[in-house]
């Protein structure tokens, strides 16, 4: 008898929970929400740094052939020069004897 009373003192209570499922999907939705934004502002971002990157590197590859050629060019000049400098030493051997 006194299981049966105090099952029925329990039942007298009523339940004080509430469900807050439809909370705690609302908070779900926005971080979803937020989350999808950020995704999609870091991607602009990415796409703009990329095409940066990219007019940088082809901008280097220009000035990188440029500073080859003009190395190349400056190798025959110093090749050229090396080869004057040793017939002018032998015209002045040549003078001199």
């Amino acid at each position: 008898d006194a299981d049966r009373q105090d099952l029925v003192s329990f039942l007298a209570q009523g339940s004080a929970y509430a469900p807050q499922s439809g909370a705690i999907t609302g908070i779900l939705k926005q971080l979803g929400d937020q989350m999808s934004k950020d995704l999609s502002d870091l991607t602009v971002t990415e796409e703009s740094s990329l095409k940066t990157f990219e007019e940088l590197i082809g901008a280097k590859k220009k000035e990188v052939a440029a500073l080859s050629q003009t190395v190349e060019t400056k190798t025959v000049q110093i090749g050229e020069l090396g080869v004057s400098i040793v017939q002018m030493k032998e015209d002045l051997s040549d003078t001199q004897a």
